[in-house]
């Protein structure tokens, strides 16, 4: 199919520089929005307990300040537990105690009755490494951490079967939406991988139509060496928001780079700032993101799904894979054992090494409402 040009504008640029992409990247000014800078911290966890002390409601405050020291402290033991040992059951309750925190301040007011919201089933036929869990949809979500972190966040659920509360999610599905240590259980489980390197996202308009859009370059080279098609990039981005590829002359080092674009664009009344908050909303769905300790501080991927699979938040995934092995090793701990011998052993380890320092910045970001990313100290 003959591709179109790419819609006519330029680089948005705010006082003088461009605005660099993020999922936060505006606040609201006195009189009009300003950009938003990355905060760069060694302790996250400082930055989460000033966010709660401004929780106005003396009660909601406590609760979410006790939920914090939880969280922090499980975090702490559970970087000197072993993996095979305690590490993913404190990992766990650390991200749910957090995952608490979010909400309080979300709502304003203390909790009452949590529950976890989820269940975990392990296999029963001999040999297999891989269960489901049941998520709790529609039968508590008032009193479930996970549909209410998911509403914190304003991630989309699946919608069970008519007549049923809970949808299974199998392991396979979820482990397999970890960014970090994706190529690891990829390799494991003979797949091909599922994600690709979004090499740039930058926010166009056009000054005379007062129109706003994102466009994304990837590299050509990691869609072909997959099997996917060029296609790919603006079917991945597709969500609330569609979008289509343009032509692209563009090379780097000699490398073939293919662009999408927005189909349609958002106008703003005054500046292009004003477009910049619901524009990412627009995109967020769709990407994955990793943190890095140096420029631009966020790496960007798409994912390239199958048509059965449901795309989980990146945040809620991360969550429900450490609520799955916590669980095992709580109940298990026998049957975890043989994960870790089993082909997904590596995987395993890598998102225990990897993840929980990922997911601490992640949420510092959400608290904050601005990118948060490790301070690169010499």
């Amino acid at each position: 199919m003959k591709l179109q040009d790419p819609r006519e504008g330029e680089i948005i640029h705010i006082r003088k520089r461009p605005a660099a992409f993020s999922f936060f990247p505006t606040y609201h000014g006195a009189t009009r929005e300003g950009l938003h800078s990355t905060m760069f911290a060694t302790q996250p966890w400082n930055i989460i307990r000033h966010e709660l002390e401004r929780i106005s409601d003396p009660n909601a405050q406590r609760q979410a300040l006790a939920f914090s020291n939880q969280a922090r402290d499980f975090f702490t033991a559970a970087q000197s537990s072993e993996v095979n040992a305690a590490k993913p059951l404190l990992l766990y309750y650390s991200f749910l105690n957090l995952a608490k925190c979010l909400i309080v301040k979300k709502l304003g007011t203390a909790l009452g009755t949590v529950r976890h919201g989820l269940s975990e089933k392990l296999p029963i036929t001999q040999g297999a490494i891989h269960g489901h869990v049941s998520i709790d949809i529609t039968q508590n979500p008032g009193v479930s951490a996970f549909a209410m972190f998911a509403n914190a966040i304003n991630a989309i659920l699946p919608v069970p079967a008519a007549g049923n509360t809970h949808i299974q999610m199998r392991s396979q599905d979820f482990l397999g939406q970890i960014l970090i240590g994706h190529r690891v259980f990829s390799h494991a489980e003979g797949l091909i991988e599922r994600f690709i390197s979004v090499e740039r996202l930058e926010y166009m308009h056009a000054p005379a139509a007062k129109e706003a859009w994102i466009r994304a370059r990837a590299y050509a080279d990691d869609f072909t060496r997959l099997g996917y098609p060029m296609a790919g990039l603006s079917k991945n981005l597709s969500d609330a928001q569609i979008w289509r590829n343009v032509k692209c002359e563009h090379t780097i080092d000699g490398r073939r780079i293919i662009e999408a674009e927005m189909t349609n664009a958002v106008a703003y009344s005054h500046r292009p700032s004003q477009s910049l908050e619901p524009l990412s909303k627009m995109t967020r769905s769709r990407l994955w993101r990793s943190v890095t300790a140096v420029p631009p501080y966020r790496k960007y991927y798409v994912y390239h799904a199958s048509s059965t699979q449901f795309l989980m938040n990146q945040l809620l995934t991360m969550y429900l894979a450490t609520y799955y092995f916590g669980s095992i090793t709580r109940y298990k701990p026998e049957q975890f054992d043989f994960i870790l011998r089993s082909p997904i052993g590596p995987f395993v380890f890598e998102f225990f090494a990897n993840q929980p320092v990922q997911f601490l910045y992640l949420m510092a970001s959400e608290f904050m409402g601005q990118e948060v990313a490790k301070a690169a100290i010499a």
